[in-house]
Parts: C-alpha cells; structure tokens; sequence
C-alpha cells in the first residue's frame, strides 16, 4: 500500500504507476467520495450517461428492483 502526505495546499501526489495503471492523466477532472473511513477516487466519464447505462446492463433487473424498494 502506498503512502502520500498532504501538501500545505491540500495537494496529494499519486504515484506515477497509480496514474499510468488508472489513465489519469494531466488535466482530467477525478470525482471523490467519502465512504464510511475511505476516499474513493475515480475518473470523472467522458459521457455520465453511457457509462451509467453500462453500469446498468451488469446488473440483474432483480436487484434493480430491490435497491429501488430500499430506497
């Protein structure tokens, strides 16, 4: 596991091969969120739409059903 530290600026360097292994590259914008303990960083998607559409097509129409009921 890799450690960074926080810059006065709140800056924190990810490591090249972090980068390079995820595609981050200079100038994309990263969306973060808090879950329980952990900062959850990924690539903010070229099209929102057609990832979450993607995203849906992996998930059984059943357990679309039940989230929903949850909810």
């Amino acid at each position: 596991m890799e450690q960074a530290k926080i810059s006065s600026k709140g800056q924190v360097v990810i490591p090249k091969y972090l980068r390079d292994a995820l595609g981050f590259k200079e100038g994309i914008t990263l969306m973060m969120e808090k879950i329980d303990n952990k900062l959850i960083i990924i690539k903010k998607p070229d099209d929102p739409v057609k990832e979450l559409a993607a995203a849906g097509e992996k998930m059984a129409i059943k357990n679309v059903r039940r989230h929903i009921k949850e909810e």
